[in-house]
């Protein structure tokens, strides 16, 4: 079993929520001018899906942001006010 952690090219630009939800994953906070800000995603929201990876949790985020790569863009998912939004972000 590999226990390595996932290597990060890119950054999303959020402070997630570490609670284990399993419907997703809780945005506590976003930083000004990074690829989730500019892509109008806001504190609050909670992050479904990155392209076609699954957000379930903090896990499965880690492991969704691992697969992306710079230059990629990519829609997201977002649920904020119970809708599901899709923001394309650029990373």
């Amino acid at each position: 079993m590999n226990n390595e952690l996932p290597q990060f090219k890119v950054t999303l630009g959020i402070m997630p929520n570490y609670a284990d939800t399993k419907d997703g994953m809780l945005i506590d906070g976003v930083s000004e001018n990074r690829p989730a800000a500019l892509a109008g995603i806001k504190a609050g929201d909670v992050l479904k899906r990155i392209g076609t990876c699954e957000v379930s949790e903090i896990y499965s985020y880690m492991d969704c942001l691992s697969r992306v790569n710079p230059g990629d863009q990519l829609p997201v998912i977002v649920a904020r006010d119970g809708e599901e939004i899709t923001l394309n972000v650029q990373f």
